[in-house]
């Protein structure tokens, strides 16, 4: 499937994702001796989100999740180790070529929803993926989630840019015109000619705000009002203030000048 979606363009400029693609369908070569993979979900979905335009993805309105998701494997492979001496692990939030959304469906966190994303029953797909990989072989694996989006499209609807194609029986994100990989992952000086932006200057929420499973999820991340009135406020942000407000947020992603060129594009 990584091979097909790349071999397409659709990673656009994202070469590192057709790298080490043995390492992404093999753990041990992450851990030598690896037997388990314990993959884990951490919920965000916000109290409260942004209004107005140059809106940022509510992922991005908290801690940078990469610090606080390593922060709760590590704490959990220090539990495992203190019950199980002699197991070895490490722990994975972005930082190495493994395949998340695939072992969080083997796990039976979720299941791949036409967003591309995974969507966890109660949780929808406003979660953080990680995962712990355990050189010890657990008494009892756990099996794939059931549930899938049936004949809903409304996220595939919801798209500005028709991002999300369907290529043989499934649905795959065209990074080329998805919101995200342009206000984030495109270092280029001007964003594309016609790209509808929604409102968005970091990311987008688009897809997911459409996904029933995400409006009837429980609330899981305490946003302040405070934070709300400083994340509006970055529209009109000198360089000072945004460096400051991407300090240890996932804002940090992306530079100033990127901020900045995406604004204007709004």
């Amino acid at each position: 499937r990584l091979h097909f979606w790349f071999e397409q363009g659709y990673a656009a400029d994202m070469h590192y994702m057709g790298e080490r693609q043995n390492m992404r369908s093999d753990p041990r070569l992450l851990l030598e001796g690896a037997k388990t993979v314990v993959s884990c979900a951490l919920a965000y979905k916000p109290n409260r989100t942004m209004g107005g335009l140059h809106r940022v993805a509510q992922y991005a309105y908290g801690e940078d999740y990469h610090l606080r998701m390593k922060e709760l494997l590590l704490r959990l492979l220090k539990d495992i180790q203190h019950e199980y001496p002699g197991v070895q692990g490490r722990a994975f939030v972005d930082t190495a070529p493994i395949s998340d959304k695939e072992w969080a469906v083997k796990a039976g966190l979720g299941w791949r929803g036409k967003n591309t994303l995974i969507i966890h029953p109660k949780y929808g797909s406003y979660i953080f993926l990680g995962e712990l990989v355990l050189t010890s072989v657990c008494d009892e694996y756990d099996t794939p989630c059931q549930e899938t989006c049936m004949a809903c499209n409304l996220c595939v609807d919801a798209c500005p840019n028709q991002a999300l194609v369907r290529k043989n029986g499934t649905y795959m994100l065209d990074a080329r015109r998805c919101n995200a990989y342009q206000t984030i992952e495109n270092r280029a000086h001007v964003l594309p000619t016609g790209l509808n932006l929604a409102g968005y200057a970091f990311g987008c929420d688009c897809c997911q705000l459409a996904c029933p499973y995400n409006q009837k999820a429980p609330e899981a991340m305490e946003i302040s009002e405070e934070s709300i009135v400083r994340l509006e406020a970055l529209a009109d942000a000198d360089e000072t203030f945004f460096r400051a407000m991407s300090k240890k947020s996932a804002l940090g992603r992306i530079k100033y000048a990127q901020w900045l060129r995406n604004v204007r594009s709004g």
